[in-house]
């Protein structure tokens, strides 16, 4: 028979059935000898592959504002301009009356009517320490009465007179340094010196 006369002969279907399992066993066997560790000697655990771990980001935090200041204000104590009276701790009964009275007149006197604040406590300072210095013992500061007024707002926002908040800081400013070891005693004045709106500052001798 001449090979021009060869037929072509179809495979059955048993034949391709047999020929699937047989490749596909053998893809199998390559892939499991890709992704299967190396034997681990005796006693040892076989290495486990690594796992990378990727770092999950966290979500971002909300935005918190910070809790407004507490504003706080002085307020002076009761023992910041003692009464005058008949006996007075730091004075003679005859200077505590006279003063009193009104019938003493102050040595000096600092009027801190209009200043801001820092100028009023820079002109404080001078006043106190200088009449010390030179001897003086009872002295007069006028703060003003102060009043409180309300703005043109809305809100209804009520604020402090400058005066007000002199007479108020004043006291403080006396019994703190460099005036505090200056003084024996802070008194509301007479009507007749400014009642509520100045103080008598009786001054130690100075040494």
């Amino acid at each position: 028979m001449n090979r021009g006369d060869r037929r072509t002969r179809r495979a059955t279907e048993q034949e391709l059935s047999l020929w699937r399992a047989v490749n596909s066993d053998t893809v199998l066997s390559r892939i499991r000898a890709q992704i299967t560790p190396p034997d681990a000697p005796e006693g040892k655990p076989a290495p486990q592959p690594r796992i990378r771990q990727v770092p999950v980001a966290e979500a971002p935090r909300p935005f918190a504002r910070p809790a407004p200041p507490v504003l706080t204000r002085f307020t002076p104590k009761p023992t910041d301009v003692e009464p005058l009276r008949d006996i007075t701790p730091g004075l003679d009964k005859r200077t505590a009356r006279s003063l009193r009275r009104g019938e003493r007149d102050p040595d000096a006197r600092l009027d801190l009517h209009g200043m801001t604040a820092d100028r009023a406590h820079s002109a404080l300072n001078r006043f106190i320490l200088d009449a010390r210095a030179r001897g003086l013992r009872c002295v007069l500061v006028i703060t003003g009465k102060g009043r409180r007024y309300t703005l043109p707002s809305e809100s209804g926002f009520s604020m402090e007179h400058p005066e007000g908040v002199l007479r108020r800081d004043v006291p403080r400013w006396l019994n703190q340094p460099p005036l505090a070891g200056a003084t024996v005693g802070i008194y509301q004045a007479h009507r007749k010196h400014g009642g509520d709106g100045a103080f008598y500052v009786y001054l130690r001798k100075a040494k």
